[in-house]
């Protein structure tokens, strides 16, 4: 990602002037027009757009901004972070070393409080010497932390990006529709009855889904919803769905993800007509020094998916 594209978008956006941007950055405007092209360009749609009324954003460029916000953020915390005054670099420098000696666990954001229960437990029990670390991102990321080796496991929904590495196929996490309780005589288990209800589908856009769940987009076909509600936090979410505001489908380990408060008027119902799956996916480097615990992990994985976790019942 163009990070110099990123800070001039960000700043035409903050100025609202292509002028008062350039000036803020100390650049010419020729110079950030470019970096904006370039940035559009590398993106493949375009973010600001000119009127009489100045710079507006495009609605890609709405959609983009928080991201492309959350980025430079992050990317200027690991700068200071390890160039700051503030003895952190000395901090994190001075542990790189030992976290070689890491099993360095990545796991997709949303499959969390899924399996680290399962995880720690095991691994403190049968592995007590090695020392072990979670990395939760996005399944992209992850399969790129595997190739550059800064992850030797990795749990996450498969996705159409292909790797050289092993990879075992874990969980057919099944769809589900969540609703207020009130809903459920109305769809009484079929998505195709959602149009009987008046009230809009919930689209959760988040990165841990969006860009693993390839089959989102039959569902949403199937919905023809004719309003939907955007958000991108899973409390969020279920406050919409609570409150009788909406509905939504996602993958039934959603229920890890709520306590029992939460449950009081949402309802989770098995989808009868239409049978969506998300994959859930095991990933490691062959040879691994880590074998042995890789193996073990992967044996006590399989062995709750096909157990404790069908257990874990629907809401009635």
């Amino acid at each position: 990602m163009n990070i110099d594209g990123l800070e001039s978008f960000l700043a035409v956006v903050s100025n609202k002037s292509i002028s008062k941007a350039s000036k803020a950055l100390h650049i010419t405007q020729p110079t950030l027009s470019t970096r904006i092209r370039k940035l559009e360009e590398e993106l493949d749609f375009v973010l600001l757009t000119r009127s009489w009324d100045g710079i507006e954003l495009t609605e890609e460029g709405y959609f983009f901004l928080p991201y492309a916000i959350e980025l430079l953020g992050e990317l200027q915390d690991a700068s200071f972070a390890l160039t700051g005054d503030n003895k952190i670099s000395y901090q994190l420098l001075s542990k790189i070393n030992a976290g070689k000696d890491e099993f360095r666990i990545g796991i997709n954001i949303w499959l969390a409080p899924v399996f680290n229960h399962i995880i720690i437990p095991y691994m403190r029990e049968n592995f007590p010497h090695i020392r072990f670390k979670f990395i939760t991102r996005p399944t992209n990321v992850l399969k790129k932390l595997l190739e550059y080796g800064s992850i030797q496991f990795s749990i996450h929904y498969e996705n159409l990006a292909k790797t050289p590495f092993l990879c075992e196929p874990l969980l057919q996490d099944k769809f589900v529709i969540l609703c207020h309780k009130e809903d459920v005589p109305i769809l009484d288990g079929k998505l195709a009855n959602a149009n009987k209800l008046d009230k809009k589908l919930i689209v959760f856009e988040h990165a841990a889904l969006t860009n693993n769940l390839e089959k989102i987009s039959s569902l949403l076909g199937l919905l023809q919803a004719k309003e939907y509600q955007m958000v991108d936090d899973v409390q969020n979410m279920l406050s919409f769905i609570e409150s009788g505001y909406g509905y939504t489908a996602l993958p039934r380990s959603i229920l890890y993800h709520m306590s029992e408060q939460r449950m009081t008027n949402i309802a989770i119902m098995p989808i009868d007509d239409l049978d969506l799956t998300a994959s859930v996916a095991l990933e490691y480097q062959a040879n691994n020094r880590f074998q042995d615990a890789i193996s073990g992990l992967t044996n006590e994985l399989k062995r709750f998916v096909q157990v404790m976790y069908k257990e874990k019942e629907l809401s009635e």
